[in-house]
């Protein structure tokens, strides 16, 4: 693609960032069910992955089992977070929170007992740490305020993808003007050679 073009697919996306942020205000419970479904999505991929890997590291059978029922619990709760948003709507929304809360914190706990495992066994155990740390505090936050946060969350989120957009969209705007300068100045230089 020509450098001069370019300016106007980011603009373009520019264009689309910001009406996302904007649905995103404009349209918060519609946006909530797609989160919960995404969530769900990721419960999932969490469990088949924590499923997927267990046999990678030599646990003991309490390891073994722990990951183990991790790994299905994820795949449960991400299908029914994925299932019920479409069935029955909000009132899914709060019982669907609080158990998105409950599986972070036992996959949390299930990485602290992992996390102990790898390490003894050799491997860095910061990863697993670092996520049963965030899955707490997230689960926390859930707990304390379903409705607060999802609020809070969806109208920061709106917030921050219509200010990315603006951002890209002025970027490309600078880029633009940046070129047309470069353009006529380089048209000035050429001219000035020729006489």
């Amino acid at each position: 693609m020509k450098a001069k073009g370019r300016w106007i697919v980011q603009l373009l996306i520019a264009i689309l960032i910001v009406i996302l942020g904007i649905f995103i205000l404009v349209r918060q419970e519609l946006f909530k069910q797609i989160l919960v479904i995404a969530l769900g999505i990721v419960a999932i991929v969490t469990g088949i992955t924590s499923l997927a890997t267990m046999n990678r590291y030599s646990f003991n059978r309490f390891n073994h089992m722990t990951t183990l029922v991790k790994g299905v619990l994820g795949i449960i709760v991400g299908v029914l977070a994925v299932i019920m948003p479409l069935a029955t709507g909000e009132a899914a929304w709060t019982v669907i929170i609080y158990v998105l809360a409950a599986e972070m914190v036992l996959g949390a706990i299930v990485m602290f007992i992992d996390a102990i495992a790898v390490r003894s066994a050799g491997f860095p155990a910061s990863p697993l740490v670092t996520e049963g740390i965030v899955s707490i505090i997230l689960a926390a936050m859930l707990f304390l305020f379903p409705k607060s946060v999802a609020d809070l969350l969806v109208t920061i989120l709106g917030i921050t993808i219509i200010v990315i957009g603006m951002t890209v969209g002025f970027v490309a705007l600078w880029i633009r003007k940046r070129n047309a300068h470069v353009i006529v100045g380089s048209a000035e230089t050429v001219s000035g050679e020729k006489s």
